[in-house]
């Protein structure tokens, strides 16, 4: 059935949904709900809680160590002071990464000068009488293992005998050795490897004679990574193509996925090969560009984009009779076109614009090359704001150039040729270039004949060099450059080649587990990269190098001048390892550094989310930091709103200025689930010798203060037999933040020098700790200096560092917490764990450690169902222990919710259970309390202690205190309906365990609406400008085009069954065969669907104190824009629990739509948007009393449906108890963020 049919079909089964439901009118009189039986039952179900969770956590016994320890002081922090001293920290550690590379460049003209070139070495490449480590023909010899058939056993392939293929020509052995410092792969660091590009040919004399000068940078790679073990791979990208790579890999390929990577391609090269530039791009769309001199102008238009980055300007145009802008938006006030910035997103738009293009008409070659030259004239002299206004250029692509335009040149680009001229000529018959020539020759840049689609990269990237040639004649001027972050595996063309399958959402636990599997994704690793310019110091070279033809009469020397880019030295610097030098433990609980660059773009950020499901979003790496930092302006909620502070902010760190900021920011958590308003505090300090800055964030409210002190374990007293460091945390039942650096040795250590968990490598250097005592050596607990350990000794495996503060933080925590391993400390009753089903109670601590004691153990190998070596299985993951997905202390959600809401009531637990978790079992609910210490205004949070609960216990024993507490009515009724919710709006307890875990607005919106009014719950819109569209892919062949009139007649007929459902629905005509049958029909996630009524009416009554039936006179009727809102979104798995829960009701099958999801897609970036929920707990405190209201005008039948709403002390939950025998309708209302929709007029990245 074609996708027309299936959308009849669906608004056919509405359409008889609507005619076949029925229920019973009710009666008008309805259940008055007793506030106060409602507050009781609240009140009882709190106290509770906090009594005996306090018990089961020992909060007053933690707490009381805290508060009375002499080790431990609150203390004022100096943001500026931190923040421009961690910046030092970063600059110290990339000036090791620059001097590297300029040891590379330095070598590399050394050795080029000294090259004896010999045209006659790829002749002896073919012959097999000359070799080199070619990483795509690379034996790799065995280390004692036989090899699999695995991606990772490719690495590691058996050693060919001499008949194999592989040891043709060009092949060499070597042994590769997997090293954990290289994400694992195996390498060898006593070797480079050579990657040539598949449209390089390696045998031509110039590449092969590049790659043997070369070959002694081989040295300079190890002596640089003896110098700075932290170093990670260092390459030299030729200006003739290929890549030496140390150290030496083998290079993956594969049969269906052709090799395209190309060095002069990436970022890092071309930022280095050329200054940053401004490019007009002329495109000729005359009647002549058709076929295939169309496809290869297109191609040569992608392919000099590609080579275009963040700091480089362009525009397009089109020219036949007239010149247009390619993407009409990308023009200025008046209409003319403008040069925009080449970010991932402007790109794209070229991209897709040019895959559109249309042809006609005859080129007027005058008209577009004066437009382009007064287009680049404003820009240099300053008319037009952005651009370089400097190194400007015009690349003209076309079929054919009919004449010279001599007098345009002289009039716009006479006498300085300040615009280089790149002229494209498409198509092989083509027989006078003489034109296309001069224009290039004469302008300072460079001709091209493009004649084949094979050809196309190669031929574009010859104007590289032309670009760097007044670089080049400085000579003894390098700039250093940086990229951006980028990710070390990227997908090549990955800006519209997207096409993956959708799948459901994964949580950490579900990637974790997923990880286990072999062969599974283990994700990036974030980078970025520092280059270098590498020059010919000849000043001339002769004519067999350049591959021409000897002519004495016009060059009786054989000698050219040249000034020659030989290519690129470059370096990674992971982004992991800039953030090992901003302690985290420094910054406090939810606070956070981040780094932006000259562009305003994110090189890390903890809203920095790079990748959807396992790929990379297309603009991962262009975000900017107005994107991350989400202001919110009580006054205006539109996106993308200038905020003036924030601005002023950016400016400042985009020119490298220091300087402080106070902003009000909305922080969503828990995948945009939930949400807070948060005054923050920004301190930024520019990096030295880097286009980045250096930005730290602290929290208002906590983060001034902070928690500081430990032991000193130098002191004798610390150090007695079985009491020292070491003792503090004996056993196994805690864990490390797996991310902080406590004590590592240096970055290249040998193998006995790892560890398999950051545990053990602590205990490693406890122990250290109490054998050396005195003598221990702290070791530099930063990057100063490399290579050296400590005073003037050299590096060696033995070389460590030490984070001295940090370690003695932990051993204080460890020595605070150690009454979780001391069973007789707890004075409380083994049936309070089981009354609440207290599984498991925890803490975790400033310095990163997390505790925790078992109350229910996991199964013992004699236990009915333990099975040790139980495969992995991808559809029923085994649960995951709480330590190994809740080890990140300061981290983790429930810490920083804890320490959020102390400020909203200090004396409380905030309660959690997993979304949309329904009836799946087991499920726990996680409570946390924070810790502080200090008083009043001064204090800081020092720890977190929490449970774990049996959800079934946690909801039995509340729906037990509901039957027990208070005479006449109870949650257990059929007439009233319970509810417990959390603070952002999540269903916590519900007689219907299917809505565990769900929002609230999804089950019962129209209640939560009436609460929002009340200020109960604050609605909060957050934006998300990193998302991604799931657009569905172009289905069938061009030829599909002959359909459309019968799906424009299968669009018609839906829109006119539609319309009819909406009648029936609208005016209750199915009242006239059946005057019984009402039923307001679940809302179903499905745009086509039609609503029940226009708008819901319900009156909120106060009442008096004391007055349980006060009510307003009046009703009030709230129009659908405020009381309902109608939202359309994307399939998410929740909608399919939705409809299984109304699939029978009263008996009665209702006829549903099944949802489906599209199985192919094509991620696309865009903007969404969702309101989240933040509940006002001090409304409800104030009050004093339940808040009581009354639902009217909700049902055809004028019955009114009462709700009760009451605080539960001590917790961050509130009770909502509603009637039900009033089956009101209900809007629904859904936290899964929508796209934007900004019109057609501004739809724009």
């Amino acid at each position: 059935m074609g996708r027309g049919g299936v959308a009849g079909a669906s608004v056919l089964l509405v359409l008889v949904g609507a005619i076949a439901i029925a229920q019973h009118l009710p009666d008008k009189k309805t259940n008055k709900i007793d506030g106060s039986i409602v507050e009781r039952w609240g009140d009882k179900f709190g106290t509770d809680l906090w009594h005996s969770l306090s018990q089961a956590t020992r909060r007053e016994s933690i707490q009381g160590q805290y508060d009375n320890s002499p080790e431990l002081k609150v203390e004022k922090v100096d943001g500026f002071s931190l923040v421009r001293s961690m910046a030092a920290e970063v600059q110290i550690m990339m000036q090791h990464k620059i001097d590297a590379i300029k040891r590379i460049m330095e070598l590399a003209e050394n050795i080029a000068l000294d090259h004896k070139y010999d045209k006659e070495r790829g002749a002896r490449l073919a012959e097999g009488r000359y070799y080199y480590i070619n990483a795509k023909k690379l034996n790799v010899l065995p280390e004692g293992g036989s090899s699999g058939e695995g991606d990772v056993d490719r690495y590691l392939s058996q050693y060919r005998d001499s008949s194999s293929e592989l040891y043709a020509p060009g092949y060499s052995s070597l042994v590769l050795t997997a090293n954990p410092h290289f994400s694992g792969i195996p390498v060898n660091t006593s070797h480079s490897s050579v990657h040539v590009p598949t449209n390089v040919f390696d045998g031509e004399p110039k590449v092969i004679n590049a790659i043997d000068w070369s070959k002694k940078l081989d040295d300079t790679f190890k002596d640089n990574y003896n110098r700075d073990p932290s170093l990670s791979w260092q390459y030299f990208g030729s200006s003739t193509g290929f890549l030496r790579q140390y150290p030496a890999i083998k290079w993956l390929t594969y049969d269906d996925d052709p090799d395209m990577y190309d060095a002069r391609m990436r970022d890092w090269y071309i930022k280095s090969a050329a200054s940053a530039k401004d490019v007009v791009i002329l495109l000729d769309t005359s009647g002549s560009m058709t076929g295939l001199r169309k496809e290869i102008a297109k191609h040569v238009v992608l392919n000099i984009m590609e080579t275009l980055g963040e700091d480089d300007f362009l525009t397009v145009l089109t020219f036949s009779d007239e010149t247009r802008p390619l993407v009409e938006c990308f023009t200025d006030a008046d209409g003319e076109p403008e040069l925009v910035q080449a970010t991932t997103e402007n790109i794209a738009e070229f991209t897709e614009a040019v895959n559109n293009i249309e042809t006609e008409e005859i080129a007027n070659f005058t008209a577009a090359l004066s437009t382009a030259f007064n287009l680049l004239s404003r820009y240099r002299s300053g008319k037009a704001r952005g651009g370089t206004g400097c190194n400007q250029a015009i690349m003209l692509v076309t079929d054919g150039v009919p004449y010279k335009y001599e007098t345009i040149f002289q009039e716009h680009n006479q006498p300085r040729k300040s615009v280089r001229m790149f002229t494209y000529l498409i198509g092989r018959e083509i027989s006078d270039l003489e034109a296309a020539k001069y224009m290039a020759c004469d302008n300072m840049g460079y001709f091209t004949h493009v004649t084949t689609l094979a050809e196309v990269k190669e031929q574009v990237l010859k104007y590289i060099p032309v670009m760097a040639r007044p670089l080049v004649l400085l000579r003894e001027q390098h700039p250093v450059r940086w990229t951006g972050v980028y990710a070390d595996i990227e997908v090549p063309n990955d800006r519209s080649l997207w096409v993956i399958g959708l799948k459901y959402p994964m949580t950490r636990r579900q990637i974790k587990e997923a990880q286990e599997k072999e062969g599974t994704f283990k994700g990036y690793k974030l980078m970025t990269t520092v280059s270098i310019p590498v020059y010919n110091k000849k000043n001339h070279t002769s004519l067999d190098v350049l591959g021409l033809k000897p002519n004495e009469i016009k060059n009786p020397f054989g000698k050219v001048r040249i000034a020659e880019l030989l290519g690129v030295a470059g370096t990674d610097v992971p982004i992991a390892q800039i953030e090992k030098l901003i302690p985290p433990y420094k910054l406090g609980v939810n606070g956070y550094s981040f780094a932006v660059n000259n562009n305003g773009y994110i090189l890390y950020h903890p809203d920095l989310r790079p990748m959807f499901q396992e790929i990379l979003k297309p603009n991962y790496n262009s975000v900017d930091l107005s994107e991350v930092e989400l202001i919110f302006n009580n006054r205006s909620e539109e996106p993308r709103q200038n905020d003036s502070a924030l601005f002023q902010m950016r400016k400042e760190m985009v020119e490298q200025k220091d300087g402080v900021c106070n902003l009000t920011v909305k922080v969503h958590m828990d995948d945009m689930k939930r949400v807070t308003i948060r005054e923050q505090h920004y301190f930024y300090h520019n990096i030295s010798n880097t286009p980045f800055t250096l930005g730290i964030v602290f929290p208002d409210k906590y983060g001034k203060f902070r928690v500081s002190g430990g032991i000193e374990v130098n002191d004798p007293n610390n150090r007695q037999p079985g009491n020292g460091p070491s003792s503090y945390l004996s056993g196994d039942q805690w864990k490390l933040h797996p991310d902080w650096v406590y004590c590592e040795y240096n970055y290249g250590g040998q193998a006995d020098r790892m560890f398999d968990s950051p545990e053990t490598n602590m205990v490693h250097f406890l122990k250290r700790l109490e054998e050396e005592k005195n003598r221990f050596d702290w070791g530099q607990s930063r990057v100063r200096p490399l290579p050296k350990c400590q005073g003037n000794r050299a590096y060696h495996p033995d070389c460590m560092k030490c984070d001295k503060e940090l370690v003695q933080a932990l051993i204080l925590d460890a020595k605070i917490t150690k009454v979780f391993e001391e069973k007789t400390s707890r004075r409380v009753p083994a049936e309070l764990f089981k009354l609440f089903g207290i599984k498991l109670s925890f803490v975790a601590t400033r310095s990163g450690l997390t505790r925790w004691e078992e109350h229910t153990p996991p199964p013992a190998p004699n236990d009915p169902g333990y099975d040790e070596d139980t495969e992995f299985d991808p559809e029923n993951p085994r649960e995951p222990h709480f330590s190994e997905v809740n080890n990140e202390a300061t981290d983790e959600v429930w810490y920083k919710r804890a320490v959020e809401y102390h400020y909203n009531n200090p004396d409380s637990f905030v309660f959690s259970v997993p979304f949309d978790i329904g009836d799946k079992r087991p499920t726990q609910v996680t409570a946390t309390h924070a810790i502080f210490k200090g008083v009043g205004n001064q204090k800081a949070p020092a720890a977190v202690v929490g449970v774990e609960i049996d959800y079934d216990h946690f909801r039995d024993t509340f729906l037990n205190i509901t039957n027990k507490v208070g005479p006449g009515i109870s949650c257990a009724d059929d007439t009233v309906e319970c509810y417990v919710l959390d603070n952002n709006g999540f269903v916590v307890i519900s007689e219907d365990k299917l809505n565990t875990g769900k929002f609230f607005g999804e089950i019962d919106g129209t209640v939560l609406n009436s609460l929002v009014i009340n200020n109960v719950f604050r609605k909060i819109k957050v934006y998300d400008y990193q998302a991604i569209c799931l657009e569905s892919a172009d289905y069938g062949s061009p030829a599909s085009v002959i359909l459309t009139p019968f799906r424009m007649i299968g669009m018609a007929f839906n829109w006119i069954l539609a319309n009819i459902a909406y009648t029936i629905i609208r005016f209750e005509l199915h009242h006239l065969w059946n005057p019984d049958w009402t039923y307001a029909m679940p809302q179903m996630n499905d745009p086509t669907l039609v609503y029940d009524g226009d708008y819901y009416g319900y009156d909120y009554t106060a009442g008096e104190p004391g007055d349980s039936e006060a009510q307003t006179e009046q009703d009030a009727v709230v129009e659908s824009e405020e009381a309902y809102e109608e939202v359309h979104e994307e399939y998410s798995p929740h909608d399919d629990q939705l409809i299984k829960e109304y699939m029978m009701k009263d008996g009665g099958l209702i006829p549903i739509l099944q949802m489906t999801y599209i199985n192919k897609t094509q991620p696309k970036p865009c903007d969404k948007e969702v309101f989240l929920y933040e509940m006002q707990e001090k409304v409800l405190r104030d009050l004093g009393r339940p808040l009581k209201g009354i639902l009217r005008n909700c049902h055809d039948s004028s019955c009114e449906r009462p709700f009760t709403v009451a605080l539960i002390p001590n917790t961050n939950l509130i009770l909502v108890a509603a009637d039900t025998t009033c089956p009101c309708y209900s809007a629904r209302i859904t936290v899964s963020p929508a796209k934007v929709d900004y019109g057609p007029a501004n739809e724009t990245m």
